[in-house]
């Protein structure tokens, strides 16, 4: 198989921002008073989009708080941006730059939203990298639901027979899975055991990646 179009996920797989995210999203429950939880605790949820994650976390009920705590938690996160704290992973270029060399069409598709994502893309001197992007608010159902890698192929008029995406969480490779695609995990710190993965090849760098494609 020939596969044309490489869909990369953002936090945790090409920028260093689970912390930074579950930190954030710590920040607007207790501000808020909707109680403290542990940023460890919510760092397993990033990659979900936000309101599923308020939901696993303060229960169906704190919705109707999701605007004010979304608000604060983006806040929050483009500070830190904006402090230096957010940088890319240093696999990152010589991955992108062995894909660009092999005609491969790059993609990117995030639960975050895009009036964060093109900025952030912009701070890291990345957003040109990108044939195709796709944030969070441009469809109605996140990860795990397929939806998010189906719209990327579709705006790089490719099939899911052809689209590869790479990741770090299972929330992507079960929603690449469901779509047709081919997953791989990016497990930098070796925690995953590929045999009780969902995914269908787990790296430890996406250097890795010139071994596979």
């Amino acid at each position: 198989m020939r596969y044309r179009l490489v869909v990369f996920d953002l936090d945790g797989t090409l920028v260093d921002t689970v912390e930074v995210h579950a930190e954030g999203w710590a920040y607007a429950f207790a501000r808020l008073g909707l109680g403290r939880v542990n940023p460890r605790e919510l760092a397993r949820l990033i990659g979900l989009p936000g309101d599923s994650i308020v939901r696993e976390v303060l229960g169906e009920q704190a919705l109707g708080y999701y605007g004010m705590i979304r608000w604060l938690k983006d806040r929050h996160f483009m500070r830190k941006v904006a402090e230096g704290s957010v940088r890319l992973y240093r696999d990152v270029p010589e991955a992108i730059d062995y894909l660009r060399s092999r005609g491969y069409v790059i993609g990117l598709a995030t639960s975050t939203p895009n009036y964060i994502l093109i900025p952030l893309l912009e701070h890291l001197g990345i957003l040109e990298v990108f044939d195709v992007t796709v944030g969070g608010d441009e469809v109605l159902r996140g990860k795990p639901s397929p939806e998010i890698f189906l719209k990327a192929a579709a705006k790089a008029s490719a099939e899911p027979r052809e689209t590869v995406v790479v990741g770090d969480t299972e929330y992507d490779s079960v929603a690449a899975r469901s779509a047709g695609m081919l997953s791989v995990i990016v497990d930098r710190e070796g925690r995953r055991n590929p045999s009780k993965s969902s995914a269908d090849l787990v790296v430890r760098s996406l250097t890795d990646l010139s071994l596979l494609l």
